[in-house]
């Protein structure tokens, strides 16, 4: 690192705490106003500040290393289930979350659900996810930080999470979400506009793709013909481990790293629901596309550069790349890029998590205190989630492909049936909901990590997750079943609120059958947009992968299936006035 280097990182982090530090104003004044920024975010910014928060530290030698290891189709770990969740969110959840007007997720238990138990269990909810899964989940983010940036700087990764993180603390606990979110999308376009320089400077060095391909094939041997491969199956993407994936993809609504989570906090701050929907849409291009492209043309040159299993850590290859082709300037954009990818993900699970420490714990215990306490206290909790995630990344976190799976795929296996069980099956009651939750969490930790089930060699990915998924499924309905259903009051309040389809009877037959024709309309057109989602985000991560195997019939195809579900798509919406419900300027809550 040269002056020139040092000087654009320092100048990105005085970037980002001016940003941050103009919205601390506005989130002073309320609760509302520090989680869900006033409900004001507009769809352009939900949609960059999700795809930022998704794109932390590790994204960069994450997909470099998949690439590196599995080829074209290595992401598809996490492609096949984002492929299928996305655009459901995009079309359902988004607006199921606007509607309810929530702050936090687990508000969500206050209105599903009635009584004492439920209120407790609401308690215990925000409790885990707060002071339990944020933690770990900065905790990950956390260590891939030094996976990223230790061979380049040569930092030890507590020095590089105290550096960024101390900034990150700042204008986080200052802005609240309004500067999370907005420098959420300056960080975006920092990150993403270092790699995409980087690539011309790295297909210069190897001779174009031609030149990279060429030593693929001389490097992998009898390997390379699947290196290249855009469709499965291909090795460690059996048929079942896909019909594992597309299962999580299907139910990945209820998990804090997809549908229910920080993702569900953009919603709810959203100044409407078709902001919220059409953000989400934009989040898909992003996050499926836009952001992977670099990193796939760099898995390709580490492929081109190294033999496999040469490494001991894999997940060091973007930094590997970085260090050896980055001339000067270029090299300190890049260092600023993951300091802000790293910063955008932390900023947001700070703020994530003091919102369910304030709106579902404290505040419900220590009602009647004014707005600036709630915010003080609520600033206070993120600099301790911090903290504690800071240990957990010291202590805990290695390995990171397991790592990467077990947040990404199997943490949240056991509770997914959540997601269409509380929308879509008025039985559902809160004792299996709470026992989702508690028995779900320490199995899957020990059907990965004690029980060996991370370990590839011996099990494929699909018999830990079917394994949690089917007795979690199992296992919720059994509870369900076997214990009261809720009031009918409450389900009546909950359906009112937010207008699901699904398995209502009791509700839906007090309805007129203006209404069950009208809930039954509304369903069919969602089915149809879900399909011509998930068909369009396959097609357009087919089409980007095609061309780098130079499968140019396949590119065709697939280009020609994205431009067909995609136009109908933006027709439908554009019929059904999902784009001039954006124009109502209000942030008003549903329902």
């Amino acid at each position: 690192m040269k002056s020139i280097d040092w000087g654009v990182v320092a100048l990105y982090f005085v970037c980002m705490l001016c940003v941050g530090l103009y919205f601390t104003r506005r989130a002073s004044r309320s609760v509302s106003d520090y989680f869900v920024s006033g409900r004001r975010l507009p769809w352009w910014i939900i949609a960059l500040s999700a795809v930022a928060t998704y794109t932390d530290a590790g994204l960069a030698p994450a997909v470099t290393m998949l690439t590196f290891q599995g080829g074209l189709l290595g992401n598809a770990v996490w492609w096949i289930p984002y492929i299928i969740w996305m655009p459901l969110g995009a079309v359902l959840w988004s607006k199921y979350w606007r509607r309810l007007g929530t702050v936090t997720s687990a508000e969500l238990l206050g209105i599903r659900y009635s009584g004492r138990l439920a209120g407790i269990y609401r308690n215990v909810y925000a409790i885990f996810m707060s002071f339990g899964f944020i933690v770990v989940l900065i905790g990950y983010v956390s260590g891939w930080l030094g996976a990223a940036l230790g061979p380049i700087l040569g930092w030890t990764p507590m020095s590089l999470m105290l550096a960024a993180g101390t900034v990150a603390v700042i204008y986080t606990t200052c802005a609240g979400l309004s500067g999370v979110a907005y420098t959420d999308a300056f960080q975006f376009g920092i990150f993403l506009a270092g790699n995409i320089a980087l690539l011309p400077v790295v297909l210069a060095h190897m001779g174009g793709f031609h030149g990279i391909h060429q030593a693929i094939v001389a490097n992998r041997g009898t390997e390379a013909a699947a290196f290249f491969r855009v469709l499965p199956p291909v090795p460690g993407l059996s048929g079942l481990t896909v019909i594992a994936f597309v299962m999580q993809g299907l139910f990945f609504a209820a998990s804090p790293t997809g549908g229910e989570g920080f993702t569900a906090q953009r919603f709810m701050a959203a100044r409407n629901e078709f902001h919220a929907q059409v953000g989400q849409l934009f989040n898909m291009v992003l996050t499926l596309i836009v952001r992977v492209i670099p990193f796939l043309i760099l898995g390709m040159a580490a492929a081109a550069v190294y033999q496999p299993g040469s490494l001991a850590e894999p997940g060091e290859l973007w930094a590997r790349m970085v260090r050896s082709y980055a001339p000067t300037g270029l090299l300190g954009l890049l260092v600023a890029g993951v300091f802000a990818a790293y910063m955008a993900t932390v900023s947001t699970h700070m703020n994530w998590g003091a919102s369910y420490v304030i709106n579902d714990f404290y505040r419900p215990l220590w009602p009647g205190r004014s707005e600036t306490h709630y915010v003080l206290v609520g600033r206070c909790a993120s600099i301790v989630l911090f903290a504690l995630g800071l240990v957990v990344a010291y202590s805990f976190v290695q390995g990171m492909r397991a790592w990467f799976l077990f947040i990404n795929s199997v943490v949240f296996a056991f509770v997914l049936p959540l997601s269409w069980l509380r929308f879509f099956w008025w039985r559902l009651n809160i004792y299996g909901e709470a026992t989702a939750l508690l028995v779900g969490f320490p199995l899957s930790y020990i059907v990965w990590f004690p029980l060996g089930f991370s370990n590839e060699a011996n099990h494929p990915f699909w018999q830990g997750f079917l394994l949690l998924f089917g007795l979690g499924f199992a296992i919720i309905c059994a509870i369900t079943l076997l214990t009261p259903a809720e009031p009918l009051d409450t389900l009546r309040r909950f359906h009112q609120t937010c207008r699901p389809p699904g398995f209502w009877g009791p509700v839906t037959r007090e309805l007129r059958e203006s209404q069950r024709k009208t809930i039954a309309r509304e369903t069919l057109q969602d089915l149809i947009d879900c399909g011509l989602g998930v068909g369009f985000a396959a097609a357009s991560v087919l089409a980007v992968i095609a061309p780098l195997a130079e499968a140019w019939s396949t590119f065709a195809g697939a280009l020609a299936v994205a431009a067909g579900t995609g136009g109908w798509f933006i027709r439908r919406w554009m019929a059904q006035g999902v784009f001039r419900g954006m124009a109502d300027p209000s942030p008003k809550v549903e329902g």
